[in-house]
């Protein structure tokens, strides 16, 4: 029989009173039920997807805002922008790790716990330990026959780790270099998030209409990408001449043809614009600045042919 590599829950168990939890106070106050109601939303992307925490970098951040944005769907649905803004305060009030948020994990010990309590029968589970919270003991607790397929492999995971300096030193390496990665991706978004905020109001401008916090975002991930404020801008200009009944979805399909064929820069938006058609003399009886040589060459030659005409 092939082993169980199932990775999600088929269902999770909310404890009694969990929003009585004291750390929602300043989330209601602030956001009213939206607040546990985000959280019970992560925990059941969490347990459904992963099982033990959610990736909220790069692409995650945008599929996971997406999905609370579905579920919170309605008369009265939340913006992108404050769906953001509850995850963040879920965090500062210690409803997440905000060591591990940083590294762009949404994740907790009480997650941990509970998918671990969950998947004590199943023998063969893929644990990400340099995220993991929990310790053997707190494992042991929940297991206290010690054969957990988890908990053996930690155990495994953790000697391994320690065997050797050179491994250890390795690993650290390793993590480090990791965490760095991590704190750079974040530090990009973020300085694409920005510029792409403070661009918004120009854009608005120039097409005549708002931009919606989704459009913002997709703005954010070209500028990540490497397209120019520029490439943007002209993309705006042209809207802004044509006028159409939707000017946010005509940009926007603007800058979905420029991203597809790779029209990123400045140079690249200059190389794919035809030169305009060179005009043809009009014969109006002038003499016209750009095409004076060759109108006098023809009048030349018209009054030479009419000459000899005569002559004959």
């Amino acid at each position: 029989m092939g082993r169980n590599r199932k990775k999600g829950l088929e269902f999770w168990i909310r404890d009694i009173g969990l929003f009585r939890d004291p750390k929602f106070r300043v989330m209601r106050q602030e956001f009213g039920v939206l607040g546990p109601y985000v959280y019970e939303c992560l925990l059941d992307i969490a347990y459904g997807d992963k099982g033990y925490y959610i990736n909220y970098l790069g692409s995650g951040r945008d599929d996971t805002l997406w999905l609370l944005s579905e579920m919170t769907a309605g008369r009265h649905a939340p913006t992108v922008e404050t769906l953001a803004n509850v995850v963040d305060r879920l965090v500062a009030c210690g409803l997440f790790s905000s060591d591990l948020y940083k590294r762009g994990f949404i994740t907790s010990k009480r997650m941990q716990t509970d998918y671990f309590t969950a998947i004590l029968g199943r023998i063969a589970v893929q644990i990400n330990f340099d995220i993991w919270l929990l310790t053997e003991e707190e494992m042991r607790e929940k297991n206290p026959s010690g054969k957990s397929f988890v908990l053996q492999s930690f155990i495994s995971w953790r000697e391994n780790n320690i065997s050797g300096q050179e491994i250890g030193i390795s690993c650290q390496e390793s993590t480090q270099r990791r965490e760095q990665n991590s704190r750079e991706e974040h530090s990009r978004e973020q300085q694409s998030r920005e510029r792409a905020s403070a661009l918004t109001a120009d854009l608005e401008r120039m097409i005549g209409t708002l931009i919606d916090d989704n459009f913002r975002l997709d703005i954010a991930r070209l500028m990540q990408a490497g397209m120019q404020e520029a490439v943007i801008m002209e993309a705006a200009r042209q809207t802004g001449r044509k006028r159409p009944r939707n000017p946010a979805a005509y940009l926007r399909t603007i800058l979905q043809g420029y991203e597809r064929d790779g029209i990123l820069t400045a140079a690249d938006l200059e190389a794919t614009q035809g030169k305009e058609p060179r005009q043809q003399p009009v014969d109006d009886g002038y003499l016209h600045p750009g095409n004076m040589d060759e109108e006098w060459r023809q009048r030349v030659l018209a009054y030479q042919e009419g000459k000899k005409g005569a002559q004959e």
